[in-house]
């Protein structure tokens, strides 16, 4: 098995973090440019769209990458285990990212292109529903690889505890006698 070094996976999800922290700012960027309308069709379904795809971003794209820092952080410090399983470590921040850009991305264009049929040409529910149809599907897979690669940074979690057991350090605490 090969293993990754925990603090260079804090490093990982830190840098991804900071990186998702400017994708977040350079998203709003478009709302300051008045040809756009943003702020207009953001107001009717499915522009709404883009709101939540927004707030997804921040929450999982933002937060989750930090959130898994924080953990794998804190895991290190508890535990004393210094490395993970890098193939469970490296497709996990894989499995996280790419479905989050791909979700983001595609809720945006639903909810911008879906936004501008609803507000400019005042085309029927039925319709905007027929034309973003096909951008459903693939959110919704785009969420289920999300869920997978959320389960295998668990699992990575659970084996660095299964190490914690079988370290030297672990045994020899559980040797000492307490004060």
């Amino acid at each position: 098995m090969a293993s990754l070094s925990i603090d260079k996976l804090v490093r990982y999800f830190v840098y991804l973090t900071i990186f998702n922290v400017f994708a977040a700012i350079a998203f709003t960027t478009p709302v300051i440019i008045p040809q756009l309308a943003f702020p207009l069709k953001l107001t009717v379904w499915p522009g709404t769209w883009m709101f939540i795809a927004y707030f997804v971003f921040l929450i999982v794209g933002v937060l989750g990458t930090l959130g898994w820092a924080v953990l794998l952080d804190l895991i290190r410090r508890i535990t004393g285990v210094q490395s993970c399983d890098k193939f469970l470590a490296i497709t996990s921040i894989v499995l996280i990212e790419v479905p989050v850009y791909t979700q983001t991305s595609l809720m945006f264009t639903a909810g911008y292109i879906g936004g501008t049929y609803a507000f400019a040409t005042q085309v029927g529910s039925s319709l905007i529903t027929y034309i973003i149809g096909p951008l459903v599907i693939p959110i919704g897979v785009s969420i289920f690889i999300y869920c997978i690669g959320t389960l295998l940074g668990l699992m990575n979690v659970v084996f660095i505890f299964g190490d914690r057991a079988r370290s030297p350090e672990a045994a020899a605490s559980l040797l000492a006698p307490e004060s």
